[in-house]
């Protein structure tokens, strides 16, 4: 009888435990969020094919969801630089929230407002809604920094 009973709890246990993890799309942590921007540097005066820049954020829960929307920036301390995002993916193997920003508009942008190399804090502010796989909208909200060097060079003589 006591066997039974305590499989009974256990399995309770654990199918609450699956409800909750399938169910919950949260970030890795509260408050101000960890947030890695790439790449750390900057550099204003780049020209070429390059990648755009990314904020990759730790995002858990998401692996059956699909991003239906988001609005999200980046912006820079001491300036008047926001940037807002073009795109927003899932990496399923990273647990990885991956947020893609325009390089070409950020450099022009940044361009008129750094006059020379420095570190600056770099703020990624938004949203995301997601739909689970039982249609339901979910919208997690999400601010973190990380810190880039933005590199203006002098022009080559």
């Amino acid at each position: 009888m006591f066997r039974v009973m305590r499989n009974r709890v256990f399995l309770a246990g654990v199918l609450l435990l699956l409800v909750a993890a399938v169910s919950v799309v949260c970030l890795a942590d509260e408050g101000d969020d960890i947030v890695n921007i790439n790449p750390y540097k900057i550099v204003l005066n780049a020209e070429g094919a390059f990648d755009d820049v990314q904020a990759n954020i730790p995002f858990l829960g998401l692996s059956s969801a699909q991003i239906e929307r988001f609005y999200v920036t980046l912006s820079f301390e001491d300036t008047t630089v926001v940037v807002e995002a073009e795109s927003a993916r899932y990496c399923l193997i990273d647990d990885m929230l991956i947020i893609g920003f325009d390089r070409t508009d950020l450099q022009d942008q940044l361009a008129d407002e750094i006059c020379t190399t420095t570190t600056v804090t770099a703020t990624v502010d938004g949203y995301v809604i997601v739909i689970d796989e039982n249609d339901v909208e979910i919208r997690t909200d999400f601010k973190g920094s990380d810190t880039v060097e933005v590199v203006k060079p002098g022009k080559k003589k």
